[in-house]
């Protein structure tokens, strides 16, 4: 999925920065987790923790990190003598019949009521469709809690492959794109299996990092003013499918209960403080970048104060090596990684 800040392309970096300052670690924590993929990837070696504000994002973890392998859907496929992914490919989009309740096609796509381009009709409401039988089939017990989230994420991470944006959902293409045209198809997740209680939370990070305690905490937290919430607000929306009262020409659902003190310049400061002051971790990574709200020296001076002796480190990464395309860069821009070993004195 493309999102905001992934860090895919950082992976290696961040192993790397734990080969060379931390051993016998079995906890991580990935506390602004997003699509996951750092949680993800740390799952095979670590127990994990893994957070994000975003409801989207709690769905993802709870797929791939809560998840222990590909369920089984014994019960459901025993009901549809199918597999659940194998129905809906066999779904005729034609016999699908569109309601008051299909509140994505009624609302996201365009009709006699709504001018929205952000997906077809077809896949509107094969998402509606979709979204409401996973809900209808989990209020039946055909499917438990585990497989509940596994379809979820499947809808979820398939949606972008067929949305009519650029690359987030704050708008929408005014021409219809050429993949927006393909129908929606279920993405099948692979979660590693690593035999341990991994925990996924839907939590400010501020307010978690009070209740739990591990070996590793990595965090990655907004660096720029851009909110995540209506950046990624249709995902949302299909993630809690709690029909909100949505506004504007984007069709934004509410966000003010859900923004980022880490977006806003006049609580950045306070927030990361109270962040790393309260952590309950042996070792602290931290990624940013030099664009970010936050200065190099104001990260630098609360690390420091919290670090054990000569154990703050810096890795700056020139940042055109993660640029997907070619562009104007300026070459004095960094992804930068933070290491300390915090002090409990």
């Amino acid at each position: 999925m493309r999102f905001i800040g992934s860090k895919t392309l950082l992976l290696s970096e961040i192993d790397e920065v734990i080969t060379e300052n931390i051993k016998d670690a079995k906890s991580f924590c990935d506390l602004f987790s997003g699509t996951a993929t750092v949680a993800r990837h740390f799952k095979e070696k670590y127990e994990i923790i893994s957070n994000d504000l975003l409801h989207f994002s709690y769905v993802l973890q709870q797929a791939s990190i809560k998840n222990e392998g590909y369920p089984k859907f014994e019960k459901l496929t025993s009901h549809l003598n199918s597999d659940p992914f194998d129905y809906f490919d066999s779904i005729d989009l034609n016999d699908i019949k569109v309601t008051s309740a299909m509140f994505i096609h009624n609302n996201y796509t365009p009709n006699a009521h709504c001018e929205r381009m952000y997906l077809s009709n077809d896949n509107g409401k094969f998402i509606d469709f979709i979204r409401q039988k996973i809900e209808e089939w989990y209020s039946d017990k055909f499917i438990d809690e585990n497989e509940y989230y596994y379809l979820l994420a499947g809808l979820i991470e398939a949606v972008p492959f067929v949305s009519n944006i650029a690359g987030t959902y704050g708008a929408y293409l005014k021409h219809w794109d050429k993949r927006s045209q393909n129908r929606l198809k279920l993405i099948k997740l692979r979660p590693a299996t690593n035999n341990k209680d991994n925990q996924c939370f839907n939590l400010d990070a501020n307010q978690l990092i009070t209740k739990v305690s591990g070996d590793i905490l990595y965090i990655d937290p907004p660096y720029n003013n851009r909110q995540y919430a209506p950046n990624y607000h249709l995902l949302e929306t299909i993630s809690r499918y709690d029909n909100p009262e949505i506004y504007g020409k984007t069709g934004m659902r509410p966000y003010k209960d859900i923004k980022s003190d880490y977006c806003l310049k006049g609580k950045v400061l306070s927030s990361f403080e109270h962040l790393i002051s309260n952590a309950k971790f042996e070792h602290i990574i931290v990624s940013y970048s030099t664009e970010g709200i936050l200065e190099l020296s104001e990260i630098e001076k609360i690390l420091k104060s919290h670090a054990e002796n000569d154990s703050y480190k810096l890795k700056k990464i020139p940042y055109r090596r993660y640029k997907h395309q070619a562009g104007d860069i300026k070459h004095d821009l960094h992804e930068l990684i933070f290491y300390i070993r915090k002090s409990f004195l």
